[in-house]
């Protein structure tokens, strides 16, 4: 995605504080970036280290190219990611950050920059090792912090840091750019929860393991009216396709989109997914539709730390549909 362009269109206010910082060469030694789901945010942190990186006192002027696209496809020796979504972040990893931050730059620009992609997964031990790294920061060295869940993180984090939030565009003018551009209404509709600019929308739909994903969900929840025909569906074709964690998360993260909506058109709510009715009509006729999100929250959230994806995407089905059976 052209991230200047979406920080000048949609988010005012951080472009504004980047550009100022950037032109002053006043930048934090950490930022914490906060915005929902679907906003670009890690995105946006590594075109903010390109930035950084390569500031030559116009901000946002990259003239180094092959600097700037080894850094945007973490192919740089002085950026350094670590993300939680992927796999657990242990103490370690952050006492290895902290080891080659203290060495001289292995580039010749002389910034590093990390950062933590949902940085509120960091157990106990990780989180303590980040604090000391917060509180005594390395020259030249800077960090950006990304969490889609605020309230999670200690204020001892969120008080060594420059906290930017990143507001969401409003979904149904990004249904109707993402449409205009081209996108069918149903998969703008849904998309709409996982990006937030439209072309991001378009782009998702060339993506054949996200469209692969998007398609299993649905087809999962057309079949909850019958736990026999639901089941058969998971074990023949839903962990058939499903092998890995990052596929298990895009997974879930449908499911419960639907969910979500679906406590909505219950509660005669607007919903977007206008064009998912018979799906938000079925789910909302369950009995423990607040609890069965919360199942699948939990087991999503289990994801990093389960070494059978099967199982879990098995146990997570049957805990919510077995007694309807």
């Amino acid at each position: 995605m052209n991230c200047l362009n979406y920080l000048q269109n949609y988010q005012n206010i951080p472009y504004k504080i980047f550009y100022n910082a950037l032109k002053e060469g006043k930048i934090f030694h950490a930022y914490l970036f906060v915005g929902e789901m679907g906003t670009p945010l890690l995105d946006i942190a590594k075109f903010l280290a390109a930035s950084i990186i390569l500031n030559d006192g116009e901000p946002f002027n990259i003239k180094n190219e092959s600097a700037y696209n080894r850094i945007i496809t973490n192919n740089f020796g002085d950026l350094v990611i670590l993300d939680t979504k992927d796999e657990p972040v242990k103490i370690d990893d952050i006492r290895n950050l902290e080891d080659k931050f203290s060495k001289t730059s292995s580039e010749i620009f002389g910034k590093k920059v990390y950062i933590i992609n949902a940085v509120e997964n960091l157990g106990i031990d990780s989180t303590n090792a980040l604090l000391k790294f917060l509180e005594e920061p390395n020259e030249d060295t800077y960090g950006i912090l990304i969490t889609e869940n605020e309230s999670q993180l200690l204020p001892t984090i969120k008080s060594r840091v420059q906290t930017i939030h990143f507001s969401r565009i409003n979904q149904e003018i990004l249904i109707e750019k993402a449409v205009n551009l081209g996108s069918n209404l149903e998969n703008a509709e849904l998309l709409s929860f996982f990006y937030n600019d439209e072309n991001s929308i378009i782009e998702a739909q060339q993506d054949k393991n996200f469209v692969t994903l998007q398609n299993l969900s649905i087809e999962t929840l057309k079949r909850i009216n019958s736990y026999n025909e639901l089941m058969n569906y998971i074990y023949n074709y839903v962990i058939k396709t499903i092998k890995d964690k990052i596929s298990a998360r895009t997974y879930f993260d449908f499911i419960i989109t639907f969910f979500k909506e679906a406590l909505k058109y219950k509660y005669n709510k607007d919903t977007i997914l206008k064009n998912y009715d018979n799906i938000l009509k079925d789910l909302a006729s369950l009995d423990s539709l607040e609890n069965s999100i919360l199942v699948f929250m939990n087991s999503r959230n289990e994801i990093s730390y389960n070494l059978n994806l099967n199982l879990l995407i098995i146990h997570t089905f049957e805990s919510v549909f077995g007694d309807k059976k």
